[in-house]
């Protein structure tokens, strides 16, 4: 009886390791977006590199991530997604969902901060661009003007700190990170303020900026969404 038994889990096992892999591991990874990426981001996760490969592993295109922290430095998978992908975690959950604009990368992360990927080689020419019908948000938009702004400002600024900045839309200003603390003022397009710091939180990137002469300090946002589109608060520069 325990012969039978080491037989038939020997047969189970054998069973599951020569079992097809899931169809999308199967099919291979699309060319355009194979190869490394540089990230760039406005909070902890840093600047480091994602890979893309082209080959399955445990079920899923494999990936793996180049002196990233935070959530990144667990990224071990990818799946395409739209004309965008999304990274995977060691736990098989995902991390973070991109889609292309203007030459870059957008994505997300769980907390809802930004994270900006740049082709860095092995991709085609038009791995960022985005695909006619695909859907994707096209790019970040400055509210004063309607238009895409260029990449350098979908990123938070990275300093040297403090850092002159142009507000683009009108935005609360509040007395902590927290999108529920309280309102102490507001900002409008056109205003050039002081930035000290920038940090990614649950509410998104909060953006420190000295209030009273410099004797207190508020936050407001990099990043904002308003009727399905997504908007820059400012600008990296006066």
């Amino acid at each position: 009886m325990a012969f039978k038994r080491l037989i038939l889990a020997l047969t189970a096992a054998l069973s599951m390791a020569t079992a097809p892999l899931p169809a999308r591991a199967q099919s291979g990874a699309p060319d355009r977006l194979v190869g490394m990426w540089n990230v760039e981001a406005g909070g902890p996760v840093g600047q480091c590199q994602i890979e893309l490969q082209n080959h399955a592993f445990a079920g899923r295109l494999a990936a793996r991530s180049i002196l990233c922290i935070g959530p990144l430095a667990f990224v071990n998978g990818w799946a395409p997604e739209r004309n965008g992908f999304i990274l995977f975690g060691i736990d098989g959950r995902p991390i973070a969902s991109f889609a292309p604009a203007r030459g870059i990368m957008n994505g997300r992360l769980a907390d809802g901060s930004l994270v900006v990927m740049r082709p860095a080689g092995g991709q085609r020419k038009d791995a960022a661009q985005p695909q006619t019908g695909g859907g994707a948000n096209p790019c970040y938009i400055r509210e004063d003007t309607g238009k895409c702004v260029s990449p350098e400002d979908t990123v938070a600024p990275r300093g040297p700190h403090p850092v002159r900045v142009l507000i683009t839309g009108l935005m609360n200003i509040r007395r902590e990170r927290s999108l529920e603390s309280q309102v102490v003022g507001q900002v409008k397009a056109g205003q050039c303020i002081i930035v000290n710091a920038c940090f990614d939180t649950k509410w998104g990137v909060r953006c420190e900026i000295p209030m009273d002469g410099g004797a207190t300090r508020g936050f407001i946002l990099k990043y904002y969404e308003k009727k399905g589109r997504d908007y820059v608060g400012f600008v990296n520069r006066c």
